[in-house]
């Protein structure tokens, strides 16, 4: 498994990637269609935006992406490589890159990530709880503190 800056060719598939979760997670409603999803995912992000691929074999597994301030809007895997260290990995990217603390959203729902999280060090900050998402799912800030904590 390699860990590698995305490029604009990566791109197509971390949309795919993030489409596939949504269709997929029967708890989250589409609030935005696949074409929509696709054409966030332009070469335009990359100038914004630091994100990671985590791939095997030429394939994709996941991708986070990272704000320069520290926040992470997105850290999604394909289902087959989940408990396969592969967020993990994307992780200690970020942390690295970014070593004075991250910044993270998670749905409630999503109770897998969110143990994810915790064993990775970030802890739920309950007074930035959001109730207002598109998708009408509360969702809990979450910190990692960084290496100097």
């Amino acid at each position: 498994m390699s860990l590698r800056y995305a490029t604009v060719a990566d791109l197509s598939v971390c949309a795919a990637i993030i489409n596939d979760y949504i269709d997929a997670t029967e708890w989250l409603p589409r609030t935005i269609d696949h074409a929509a999803v696709e054409a966030l995912f332009v070469p335009a992000l990359l100038e914004t935006r630091t994100l990671f691929v985590a791939a095997e074999d030429g394939e994709i597994l996941g991708y986070l992406s990272m704000s320069n301030d520290g926040f992470v809007p997105a850290l999604y895997l394909r289902p087959d490589a989940r408990g396969k260290g592969v967020g993990k990995m994307l992780l200690d990217a970020a942390k690295a890159a970014h070593p004075e603390g991250l910044e993270l959203t998670v749905f409630e729902r999503n109770t897998q990530a969110l143990r994810f999280y915790e064993r990775e060090g970030f802890q739920a900050d309950f007074t930035r709880r959001d109730t207002a998402t598109e998708e009408g799912i509360p969702t809990l800030w979450m910190r990692w503190p960084g290496e100097a904590a």
